[in-house]
């Protein structure tokens, strides 16, 4: 076979065949996909960090499962090429076997672990240790399980007694043995088409064929080498073996002439005719052509047709029943294979990889990297800035198999999943306590598997698979158990936010996921958002977390990274792409995000990076975020996409109406909005230097300062814009007016909550005892015509008025025009014009000022802030 460019495949370590075409584990630690019977190539699957060593179709061809030496097992769409779900396995897979239902996968580790996975839920049915032969991890040994036919209603693996094990499906309890016929390990088993033999391949270069139903052998062949595959011929008696040196046998006349073939059909073999109803007879509109079937699934109702969405999509509705192909030339098929909801994430987290190393967690903090040992893990915790954590924390052992981590702002929160002697545990060690026994950790209930953690400065939190979110304090409290609205997906904790995805619907028939998100204050046990989280048509979550001023940011699989902005309600903000960015096949692999910049390991031929060994540490880089703008002006369009950035920082740290701020909070937010400001005055000019007045008269209207305004002002003059200076001199002009009666209302405001104070005081006096009292009137505090005359110098105009200033000529002129923003300041309010500027009394300068309501970046009257 071929790929595009004419170049020769090199070493095969795996392949699978199906109707939809031929998959193939190669030598560059690439899965890929050709076409059959013409070998075209058709794509990448998937890649792998080291060798990958077993796939398997399913019976449509509609997905692929794969693994290798890598951790864990991938499942691919075939048709999209992409990777729908992870399985949670160990590493150096040797061997995997796909049910013919389409809803186990089976797997064989080297060290002779078999496990059953459920593919709808990820979680392993059957984990039994030591089931199968062990296999050198260094050598290309298989050790591959195979389904009965027949709905898979047997498992048969290799067993440690030079025998062969049959399982029985959903109880997974052994049903018998085949022995007696093979002196070395069994390694490899498959089954004929009918499943009323099987064969089984040693390491002493010995291949058995077995009579099933009578458990005993039938034939006996002795190979040049060690066979690492074999396969039934489809519609004779024969079978195709591959010996580890590439040399292939064809095995004529298996089975005995005075015995049933291979691919007889059992049915008519137990006299059944189909087509006549009855008890216990097959329907006819389920079977296909060949024996004893008809044509009319091949012609018109066949799901390999060029309409075979619409067919799908028909019997989906009608329950997505499985119809078995027609005829010796096709194998059975899935009619609909629904889409699987995506596998929870940790973000920061990385498979197994090389050398035995994965990061548990990896955050701007520090990251948490987990090492194999013979018989245990160790896990170490370092941190990027040592200035600020000073403190080195141990290294531990893992005997619990940790599975994952978050690190937080006061400890290190681990979980592991449940095996068959212990439950799923959850572990928490904080960097520093004053007290002894501050580690903690606590077993799950049975049957309840931790999913995802996350922890924060106040709490640490475990979402399970009982859709329960568990919240425990730094001490390990239980604080709070909250139910989910589904399947959890991910949890991101900072400070005193946590925020949670789940599940909120079964993804669409296209593959789109359907999630949600809400974000907790751990703190005030309160909810402050909820609702949909968007995803990129056809992708999954891969990273969820805060951003360092607060914001919840997610990134998908497609590398869109969205930021959630209080403005409209809570909406999300597309402010970055990785396909503007990245170079060929390189990969962004996110662990933080600020609301300048993205944070991110740059990874080229993978999914995740590796973890280098110690002092090592992977290449960090930033890119910077920019909004999703359209592009029409190569000049303007990134001014654009920063105001639109800033302006979600400056929406997020506004306070919400009536709230409060501390005075490092509102120099914070005078000091965003100053660079909003100024972000804003270049667009101004730039605008004003292409002739677009209109739109530089929109934008001054969105700054935050009357500095910012005056300034607008002065560039309109500079540039030689007499009627959009006029227009700007006139809005500057009622800015002043607007907030000059703030001031004067909150001096009197002020003065008032003095003289009520004043008189509290007085009524708490009590008179000594045995003391005449002699009542004395209240001093009275008229509001002084002096504190309420308008001074001269404070800029508000007094009785004599005062000469117009030049920059401001027009005015009157221009009020109409400005008529709008007019109406926008009564309604929005004004904004602090700076320390040097005084527009009332005393009290004039310290007073808070409001921007108009129709300005992004202001401080507006929100109810409840999204």
């Amino acid at each position: 076979m071929n790929n595009q460019e004419g170049n020769q495949i090199g070493a095969c370590n795996a392949l699978s065949v199906s109707l939809k075409g031929v998959a193939v584990a190669d030598a560059e630690n690439h899965v890929k996909l050709y076409s059959f019977p013409d070998g075209a190539y058709k794509g990448l699957a998937t890649r792998f960090v080291l060798p990958a060593r077993a796939v398997a179709f399913s019976a449509s061809g509609a997905t692929l499962a794969s693994g290798g030496d890598d951790e864990g097992i991938k499942l691919i769409n075939t048709d999209d090429r992409k990777v729908f779900r992870q399985l949670r396995s160990q590493a150096y897979t040797r061997g995997i076997a796909y049910d013919p239902k389409g809803e186990y996968v089976a797997s064989v580790s080297a060290d002779g672990t078999l496990c059953v996975w459920d593919i709808a839920t990820g979680k392993a049915e059957l984990q039994k240790k030591m089931a199968c032969p062990k296999v050198d991890v260094a050598a290309p040994a298989v050790s591959r399980p195979a389904w009965h036919p027949d709905g898979g209603a047997l498992l048969a693996a290799p067993g440690t007694d030079n025998d062969i094990v049959i399982y029985e499906r959903l109880s997974w309890s052994v049903v018998y043995e085949l022995s007696g016929a093979h002196s070395l390990e069994v390694h490899l088993v498959t089954f004929s088409k009918n499943g009323l033999y099987l064969a089984s391949a040693d390491a002493d270069n010995t291949v058995v064929v077995w009579d099933v139903n009578g458990r005993k052998p039938l034939a006996t062949k002795v190979l040049n080498g060690v066979a690492t595959g074999a396969s039934w011929h489809p519609g004779a008696n024969a079978l195709a073996l591959i010996t580890d040196d590439g040399e292939l046998h064809i095995w004529s006349d298996v089975i005995p002439a005075d015995l049933p073939g291979p691919n007889d059909d059992i049915d008519l073999l137990n006299g059944v005719v189909p087509g006549k109803g009855g008890a216990g007879q097959e329907d006819p509109s389920l079977m296909g052509g060949g024996a004893g079937g008809t044509d009319d699934y091949d012609r018109a109702d066949s799901f390999l047709d060029d309409d075979g969405e619409e067919v799908i999509a028909a019997h989906a509705k009608a329950g997505g029943k499985r119809r078995r192909g027609g005829g010796d030339d096709y194998p059975s098929a899935a009619v609909y294979d629904p889409p699987a909801p995506q596998e929870p994430i940790q973000p920061g987290s990385t498979q197994m990889g090389d050398g035995g190393r994965r990061y548990l967690a990896y955050t701007p903090l520090g990251c948490i990297v987990q090492r194999a040992e013979e018989d245990h893990n160790t896990v170490e915790v370092s941190f990027h800035d040592t200035a600020r954590m000073r403190r080195r924390i141990p290294l531990f052992k893992d005997f619990y198999n940790l599975s994952m981590a978050a690190l937080g702002e006061k400890g290190a929160l681990y979980a592991s999943r449940s095996n068959r002697d212990s439950p799923s545990t959850v572990l928490y060690q904080p960097y520093e306590s004053w007290a002894p026994n501050s580690d903690w950790s606590l077993g799950l209930p049975v049957g309840e598997e931790a999913e995802c953690v996350a922890a924060g400065a106040v709490f640490a939190a475990v979402a399970t698979s009982c859709r329960l979110l568990r919240i425990f304090s730094q001490a390990g409290l239980q604080r709070s158990v909250i139910c989910l609205g589904g399947a959890p997906v991910a949890l991101a904790g900072a400070g005193h936010l946590l925020a949670a995805v789940w599940h909120a619907a079964a993804p669409a028939p296209s593959g789109e996921q359907q999630l949600a998100y809400a974000i907790h204050d751990v703190a005030a046990q309160q909810e402050l958002a909820s609702g949909p989280l968007p995803l990129t048509p056809g992708s999954n979550l891969s990273w969820l977390g805060f951003s360092e001023e607060g914001l919840l940011a997610s990134y998908d699989s497609e590398g869109e990274l969205r930021m959630r902005s209080p403005d409209f309600g809570g909406a999300w903000v597309p402010l970055f792409s990785s396909a503007a960015e990245r170079k060929g096949s390189e990969r962004f692999w996110v662990f933080g995000v600020s609301a300048q910049q993205l944070q991110c390991i740059v990874v080229s031929g993978g999914e995740e990076p590796a973890v280098p060994p110690p002092p090592q540490r992977p290449l960090v880089s930033s890119v910077p975020l920019r909004a999703a703008v359209v592009g029409q002006d190569a000049v303007l369009a990134p001014l654009e996409a920063e105001i639109i950035r800033q302006g979600v920082l400056v929406s997020h740290m506004e306070p919400p109406a009536g709230g409060k701020q501390d005075e490092a909070a509102r120099l914070e937010l005078e000091a965003q909005q100053l660079e909003a400001d100024k972000l804003g005055l270049k667009l101004f000019a730039k605008l004003i230097q292409s002739d677009r007045h209109a739109r530089a008269l929109e934008v001054a209207s969105l700054l935050h300062g009357t500095h910012s305004l005056e300034g607008a002002l002065k560039l309109a003059n500079q540039l030689r814009a007499p009627t959009l200076a006029e227009r700007l001199a006139a809005f500057v002009e009622q800015r002043l007016e607007i907030e000059a009666e703030e001031a004067a209302a909150a001096a009197a405001a002020q003065e008032q909550e003095e003289q009520q104070h004043y008189y509290m005081e007085e009524e708490q006096e009590q008179p000594r005892q045995g003391e005449a009292v002699t009542p004395v009137p209240a001093p009275a505090f008229p509001l002084s015509e002096a504190r309420h005359q308008p001074s001269p110098s404070a800029g508000v105009k007094s009785s004599k008025a005062s000469p117009p200033r030049p920059q401001l000529a027009g005015v009157a002129q221009a009020a109409a025009a400005v008529g709008p923003f007019a109406a926008a300041r009564k309604a929005g309010g004004g904004q602090n014009a700076g320390p040097n500027h005084s527009t009332a009394g005393g009290g004039a300068a310290a007073a808070k000022r409001k921007a108009p309501s129709g300005n992004p970046f202001a401080r507006k009257s929100k109810a409840v802030k999204g």
